[in-house]
C-alpha cells in the first residue's frame, strides 16, 4: 500500500482501488476534503439511487467508483495506470516518459476538450489522469472552484 498525501485529501493507493479520504491537516483542508468527495459522490450517484450491481457507464472517461459514502468520508474508486509520470511528487512539475509524450498530450487535449464547462476542467493535468487499457480517463473529479476558494476557517 502506498499513502499519498495531497493538501485536501490522502489517497490510499492498493494494487486494484484506491481509497480518498479528507485530509486532517487543518480543518479547511478537512472540509475541502469532504467537499471534494461529496463531489465525486456526485458522479457516482447523481440522484442517490444507484444501487449494487449498476453498472457504470464506462463511456464517461472518469475512473469508475465502487463506493462514495453519503457525508464525504471516504470514496473508493478504480487504480488506472500511471506509470506514464516518470516523478510522482506532487509538488513538483510532472515529468512523462518521452516515449509516451505524444499520445498522452494528444489523449490529454482529448480530455480537456471533452470536458470543457465541467468544473474540475482547470484541474485535468498529468497528476490527475490514469489509463484504463489504451484510454485515459480523469481519476481526480472532485475538484470544483468551491473547494480552492473557500473560507471556512481555519
Amino acid at each position: 500500500m502506498q499513502i499519498i498525501k495531497g493538501s485536501r485529501r490522502n489517497v490510499l493507493i492498493f494494487k486494484n482501488f484506491v481509497i480518498k479520504i479528507p485530509s486532517f491537516k487543518r480543518w479547511v483542508s478537512f472540509i475541502r476534503g469532504v467537499n471534494e468527495n461529496l463531489e465525486e459522490r456526485y458522479w457516482y450517484s447523481a440522484d442517490g439511487s444507484r444501487k449494487r450491481g449498476t453498472k457504470w457507464n464506462k463511456s464517461l472517461r472518469l475512473a469508475e467508483i465502487y463506493y462514495a459514502d453519503r457525508f464525504g468520508f471516504i470514496v473508493v474508486s478504480e487504480r488506472l495506470d500511471t506509470s506514464f509520470l516518470l516523478n510522482s511528487n506532487l509538488y513538483d512539475e510532472p515529468v512523462v516518459e518521452p516515449s509516451k509524450k505524444d499520445k498522452f498530450e494528444k489523449d490529454l487535449n482529448y480530455l480537456r476538450d471533452l470536458f470543457k464547462g465541467y468544473q474540475f476542467y482547470d484541474d485535468i493535468d498529468p497528476r490527475n489522469v490514469g489509463y484504463r487499457g489504451n484510454d485515459l480517463l480523469v481519476l481526480d473529479y472532485g475538484y470544483t472552484p468551491s473547494t480552492s476558494d473557500c473560507y471556512i476557517g481555519t
